[in-house]
């Protein structure tokens, strides 16, 4: 008995001696912890976190309800004094008030059908796809067609030789020409030119002579 309650004392005091060892250990870790600018360290800041989590106050401030003002009701004497409500000026049938797509395309369609056999009506409505596509060239002679596309084929080629469409274009002191050069001839099509190479190619290769 005497030795098993000698055991159990020292046991006592190891278990005493290892915490209070555990709890010094903990707290010099505290003391010569950094800090990193917060007067706290990290184990101080780890425990404060823990705490506020699982405390159960809101964080949030409460709301400051204030009670809204009464109305400001007249009283009986003043209401046959009070003044006849402004009649609205922003109605539809207003002038001024700007005309719905639908309603502009309900008026022109109207207007048109009412003046279809008058030969002086201009409509307000311009069909403007042919001026956008072009010249109508179903219109013109063969000679007309040519003229048209060979001017359009210098232009996109060569450019001209008064004015610069775009900047990337050489200035126009570049694209004056020698007086013995000849001018205003597209030369041979690429088309026909590949044909005739190909043409020669072929004959070349070939060991028929005829």
């Amino acid at each position: 008995m005497k030795i098993t309650g000698m055991t159990d004392r020292i046991s006592a005091r190891g278990a005493l001696l290892a915490s209070l060892a555990v709890s010094g250990l903990a707290l010099t870790g505290c003391m010569s912890a950094p800090t990193y600018g917060t007067d706290k360290s990290a184990t101080t800041q780890l425990a404060s976190d823990l705490t506020n989590i699982m405390s159960l106050k809101p964080k949030t401030n409460s709301i400051e309800y204030k009670p809204r003002p009464e109305l400001v009701k007249p009283k009986t004497g003043q209401v046959a004094a009070l003044p006849a409500p402004q009649d609205s000026i922003v109605t539809t049938a207003s002038a001024d008030w700007p005309e719905s797509p639908e309603a502009r395309r309900a008026r022109i369609r109207d207007n048109a059908t009412k003046n279809r056999d008058n030969p002086n009506f201009e409509p307000e409505v311009v069909n403007d796809m042919s001026a956008l596509n072009g010249p109508d060239m179903s219109k013109w002679t063969p000679a007309q067609r040519k003229i048209e596309i060979e001017r359009r084929l210098r232009e996109n080629k060569q450019g001209s030789t008064t004015s610069r469409k775009y900047l990337s274009e050489p200035p126009l002191a570049y694209r004056q020409a020698a007086a013995s050069a000849a001018q205003d001839e597209l030369g041979e099509d690429e088309i026909k030119k590949e044909r005739r190479k190909k043409k020669l190619a072929k004959k070349s290769t070939s060991w028929w002579p005829f």
